[in-house]
């Protein structure tokens, strides 16, 4: 879901053009389909499609400069991975400190939720990108 919301909110952000989106988990097993309740809610809630989302694990191969991750375990796992990228929790990133709690296996109604939750986040996070990509310079 938060790839969604970020890849719908970067691209209509000219200063963003460049930025690449990707999601990866670090309990995912590579290709499965989302959970229908999260297509269902990014569709009605958001009108996004994620139908065709796939996931995939996250390991050292990631090819990025930043991770943000929902919650404090997930960071955990992912610093033990040693990314070359940096590594934060969403919240901590955006300065609110919340962690986005998984909504799997849970009621439609905490998927409604985390999807509300992420999309604020992620709003915020696409500002605070927004603004050091106008004040980074072109290569």
């Amino acid at each position: 879901m938060a790839e969604v919301l970020c890849r719908d909110l970067v691209q209509s952000r000219p200063a963003l053009e460049r930025l690449r989106v990707g999601s990866a988990g670090t309990i995912a097993l590579n290709g499965n389909l989302p959970c229908t309740d999260a297509v269902d809610v990014m569709r009605l809630q958001f009108g996004l499609e994620m139908a065709a989302h796939r996931a995939r694990l996250l390991t050292r191969r990631l090819d990025g400069d930043l991770v943000l991750t929902l919650d404090r375990e997930t960071e955990s796992k992912a610093k033990a991975l040693r990314l070359r990228a940096s590594v934060h929790m969403l919240g901590d990133y955006v300065g609110t400190g919340e962690e986005v709690k998984d909504p799997y296996g849970r009621s439609i109604r905490r998927y409604r939720e985390a999807a509300v939750q992420l999309k604020r986040l992620v709003e915020l996070v696409v500002a605070k990108l927004e603004v050091g990509a106008a004040s980074t310079p072109e290569r």
